[in-house]
């Protein structure tokens, strides 16, 4: 009998999974049911009967629906992302379901992204057309501007997607500066970056700090009042990592007192109910969680959540991204 799987997405469309399906020559060995939901929802019970294993996009599994994931008898939960914070792992564990994501199919897609906020806020070009749609004509409209040669981008953490901005900010001559606790400096040297020793180090002498850390205890709230304080005021912070790595309240006063110059952020700590105040903010912009798209990230994203399940429900074995508490 076909494996039963759920995909369980925000536009319910099953037709990159059928077709990765059919060029593995395994269409027949799986019964898709696919579900389209709105963002940030767990499937319900009805919705989860009979179901082996469920790929979810914008999913969260935590509290009473990791046991109402488990009753209906999952082996697996595949979270179509690269951060898991919104899945509990361990619950899921304890109750015998595995949990995989999908970590480095969009690294290009997001750092090219955190790039064009930074080139966006260095060349003011949203600030602009939204003075010209105003009706002003200025050209030295806003704050003043620089070129990108000899300025400093500082990564916080050096992950996939940090990697992939090292070469694109030195092909516009930026220095690359990186706070990463667990790398040395012979690996970052070799990525074609410096070592920051300190958090603080890095934000004092970036020009730019772009965010590409996961949400963890240790990183909720990292960039707060203390540290927007010792920024430079002509500073631009870029965050496409997760919003909660961000003290928003304390962004907000930043910008207002002109501590640091400008924010641009593809991620806010709630998404369903929007901090109005960055959005509406004349020294921010924000896109809606967008980083990660491109037809290309989004057929990796498939074809890497469905492996998961093949692994696990055709081999017998662990998926090779398989998440561990």
């Amino acid at each position: 009998m076909a494996h039963r799987i759920l995909l369980y997405t925000v536009d319910g469309d099953a037709r990159r999974a059928e077709s990765y399906l059919a060029s593995r020559g395994l269409a027949d060995a799986f019964d898709v049911t696919s579900l389209a939901h709105a963002p940030f929802t767990c499937p319900t019970a009805d919705e989860l009967a009979g179901q082996e294993a469920v790929l979810g996009e914008l999913m969260p599994v935590s509290g009473d629906d990791v046991k109402l994931v488990a009753d209906a008898g999952v082996r697996l939960v595949v979270s179509m992302s690269v951060g898991i914070n919104h899945v509990d792992v361990g619950g899921l564990r304890e109750h015998g379901v595995l949990v995989a994501n999908c970590p480095g199919y969009c690294a290009q897609d997001v750092a090219l992204h955190a790039l064009s906020l930074m080139l966006d806020l260095m060349r003011q070009t949203t600030f602009l057309n939204r003075d010209v749609l105003a009706g002003g004509w200025d050209p030295h409209h806003g704050y003043a501007m620089r070129r990108t040669q000899g300025q400093t981008l500082g990564l916080v953490y050096f992950g996939n997607i940090a990697r992939q901005m090292v070469p694109l900010a030195k092909a516009l001559g930026m220095r690359v500066l990186a706070w990463a606790p667990t790398k040395d400096e012979a690996c970052l040297a070799a990525a074609g970056c410096e070592k920051a020793a300190t958090l603080d180090e890095l934000l004092a002498d970036a020009d730019v700090v772009s965010l590409h850390c996961p949400l963890i205890p240790q990183t909720r709230g990292l960039i707060g009042a203390r540290e927007l304080g010792l920024m430079k005021p002509t500073a631009l912070l870029v965050n496409t990592a997760r919003g909660a790595v961000i003290d928003e309240d304390a962004l907000v006063a930043a910008l207002d007192a002109g501590q640091i110059r400008a924010a641009g952020l593809d991620v806010l700590t709630n998404e369903t109910r929007r901090d109005q105040r960055l959005i509406d903010h004349p020294r921010c912009l924000v896109t809606p969680h967008a980083a990660f798209v491109s037809e290309e990230a989004l057929d990796t994203l498939t074809s890497m959540a469905l492996d998961a399940v093949i692994d696990v429900l055709v081999h017998g074995r662990e998926p090779k991204h398989e998440v561990r508490p």
